[in-house]
């Protein structure tokens, strides 16, 4: 009903076509239903004897074996439910601390590691922590590079304290003004030193409150325990009845009724806040052991990371961009070296099969089978002739040619050093021809046809080591396009690479410089209200433009029903949310499309929780180039290009006139000496600079012939 009120287009064809009407007649009918019995994540229940003599069972969608009564119903028949929560961290350690072991010969016990390591502390100071468990938030990096952690207790703090209530509560603040000695550490009273200490004075567990009653009050643990839990039940009734237990118990131990009152309304203020200590040092311990593998061996510690993740193509590219800050190579996948994971290799780390797109395990696990009993994979005739071809079928082969697997097979085509501009659409050229010759010869191979006296058929060639058939080059942006395609990331560069002088000399920002700087930048603000000195900062504002890729786009609607979007922009150095409020949006409508080259101007924001831009423009990029190009600039050889070349040359430009000059320079390699000749087209030939005018040229003149000035 609400989607008929706002939609007029569905109310129209609710009521001009019969088959609308009968489908939302239905759907109303369905609308409320349970659809689905949803299974707990990390619920199990224990029982005594079979669970059949408790509760009624039943298969869930994945074939696990659940109880038909949900949580609570379980707990109130008496059964034990706990919660085993399973942590891809671990998984990352166990395969970091395996390649270490493979690639160096070092054998790391984590419980064994000393925790005062001068590395692993100085990536905590500077806010690394991107990959590292409960760290890596933009957040909790902000309010490291302000603490500036040095011992393994101010983790366990941290990891406390960086949630809404403490946030709000300028408790991080405090712990970090303390720390620095820019507040004085005063204590209540001198029994509470102890207990608070090693928080500066901040109360931040839960067995702090605990022991604050135990040892100033005597109460037992177990009472202790009652007054953790009343306390966080905000409930008047309970707290009045521990209040007068607390002051009755502590002026018995000569503790002023007073301060003794004090310390209550203490506790009762941060109690609400109060974190399990137990669990934030085990959460640390897990976040120190991360950083360690990180700090000590990033090549392995990415690895293992990008393995975990390689199924997630936003953080994939994000953990790539950590790779070129930590100054770790990452090597295209390779069908003759990578593994199904990311892998060690002494030049970085390789790309692993399993995060190449449309390529199942089956089909990787086929692959290296043919890669262990035949060694090197040197053309695509020879993989279709060894590969079981049911499963490493023609879409994977294609996927696998995109992603630049296959660039090794170069030399073996007879293209010596090839680009892989110029090797992959040869690969793909070739690949129907090389499918069906390889069941040919499977199929022949499966009925025990050796062909030992037969010859070739016609057309079909003798060894399996053929010239693969020509191809016109890809240009760069149609080579990023396919290698996004089949690995879901830019990985040989970034298509917003060739604007990057043009966005330099139109002032526009880098994403790296926004998310990762730690001072509020020049235009900045503070939060308003907030005392000055009395927090750090908490919210940055500036006006800004910034140049990326329209990425996943969401269109929504505002409460006046008036059209918007919010998409995530991408850059080579991040991700950053942009918000379109309508305004901006009815003039960007049509822009707004996924992998659309845009530049964004807006207001940044970024908060402790959240970074977002603001959009008050969105422009195709070409319209910076238009502001800051001067000439267009083509590179020509003679040989080999002719009188021919130069007239498609000219047709390209009469369809973009715009007001950027021409000039051609000419090679001439062959002459005596081989000289460059620059040749200024006319001045009535101007033309408009754009990624359409540059792929057209690069077509008929060569990849990276083009140049802008």
């Amino acid at each position: 009903d609400k989607a008929l009120e706002e939609n007029p287009a569905l109310r129209d064809m609710e009521q001009h076509d019969s088959r609308v009407s009968e489908l939302l007649a239905i759907a109303r009918r369905l609308e409320g239903m349970a659809r689905h019995a949803s299974v707990h994540a990390a619920g199990v229940v224990i029982t005594p004897r079979p669970v059949t003599e408790f509760a009624p069972l039943y298969k869930g969608a994945r074939d696990e074996i659940t109880t038909q009564w949900g949580m609570k119903e379980i707990e109130r028949i008496g059964l034990l439910k706990m919660d085993f929560l399973g942590l891809s961290t671990l998984t990352l350690i166990h395969d970091a601390l395996a390649q270490i072991e493979a690639t160096t010969g070092t054998r790391l016990v984590m419980e064994d590691l000393p925790l005062t390591d001068v590395k692993t502390f100085d990536l905590f100071c500077d806010g690394q922590t991107l990959g590292v468990f409960q760290f890596e938030s933009s957040g909790m990096r902000q309010i490291l590079r302000q603490a500036k952690p040095r011992k393994f207790e101010d983790l366990i703090a941290l990891n406390a304290l960086y949630r809404p209530g403490p946030i709000k509560g300028g408790m991080i603040e405090d712990f970090i003004n303390r720390k620095h000695g820019r507040v004085e550490v005063k204590y209540e009273l001198p029994q509470l030193k102890p207990i608070l200490e090693d928080t500066y004075g901040v109360m931040a567990y839960q067995e702090q409150v605990m022991r604050v009653a135990s040892d100033l009050a005597g109460f037992t643990l177990g009472e202790a325990d009652i007054l953790r839990k009343a306390m966080g039940k905000k409930s008047d009734a309970l707290m009045q009845g521990q209040r007068e237990k607390f002051l009755t118990g502590a002026t018995s131990r000569g503790i002023q009724e007073k301060k003794a009152a004090r310390v209550f309304d203490l506790i009762a203020q941060f109690a609400g806040y109060g974190f399990n200590k137990s669990h934030s040092t085990t959460y640390a311990l897990l976040a120190y052991h991360t950083a360690y593998l990180k700090a000590n061996y990033p090549a392995h510690f990415m690895a293992a990371l990008l393995t975990i993740e390689s199924q997630n193509t936003a953080k994939l590219a994000m953990y790539l961009h950590e790779c070129r800050e930590l100054h770790v190579p990452i090597l295209p996948p390779d069908l003759n070296s990578s593994d199904l994971a990311f892998t060690v290799v002494p030049e970085g780390v390789r790309f692993g099969l399993g995060a190449v797109k449309n390529v199942g395990e089956n089909a990787i696990t086929a692959l290296l089978r043919v890669r262990r009993a035949h060694g090197t994979i040197d053309s695509l005739d020879r993989l279709c002739e060894e590969a079981d071809l049911r499963v490493v079928n023609k879409r994977v082969l294609e996927s696998l040619i995109k992603g630049g697997a296959m660039d090794s097979f170069a030399s073996a085509a007879r293209l010596g050093p090839a680009t892989s501009a110029a090797l992959r659409p040869r690969l793909l050229a070739a690949l129907d021809g090389a499918v069906d010759y390889g069941n040919r010869h499977q199929r022949d191979r499966d009925k025990g046809q050796t062909q030992l006296f037969a010859g070739p058929e016609p057309g079909e060639p003798e060894t399996s080591d053929v010239a693969l058939p020509p191809a016109p080059p890809w240009t760069d942006v149609q080579q990023l396009t396919f290698e996004k395609e089949a690995l879901g990331l830019y990985l040989s560069g970034h298509p917003l690479d060739r604007h990057k002088e043009d966005l330099e000399a139109f002032g526009a920002r880098r994403l790296a410089d926004l998310l990762g700087g730690h001072d509020l930048p020049a235009g900045g603000d503070e939060e308003e209200g907030a005392p000055s000195g009395s927090r750090a900062v908490s919210r940055i504002s500036e006006d800004v433009a910034i140049g990326g890729i329209v990425a996943s786009i969401r269109h929504l609607k505002t409460k006046k029903g008036d059209r918007m979007a919010a998409f995530m922009l991408d850059d080579p150095h991040g991700t950053v949310e942009v918000v379109v409020f309508p305004e901006a949006f009815s003039k960007a409508a049509a822009l707004l499309q996924t992998d659309a080259v845009v530049l964004v101007k807006g207001r940044f924001e970024r908060d402790e929780e959240t970074t977002r831009l603001l959009a008050t423009e969105v422009l195709p990029i070409e319209k910076v180039r238009e502001q800051v190009t001067r000439e267009i600039i083509i590179s020509v050889s003679s040989p080999p290009h002719d009188k021919r070349i130069f007239e498609q040359v000219s047709d390209v430009l009469a369809r973009h006139k715009g007001d950027c000059r021409v000039a051609f320079m000419v090679n001439t390699p062959t002459t005596d000496p081989p000289m460059c000749v620059r040749v200024d087209v006319s001045g009535q030939t101007r033309v408009r600079p754009s990624d359409r005018l540059m792929a057209d040229l690069e077509r008929i003149c060569g990849a990276g012939s083009v140049r802008l000035r």
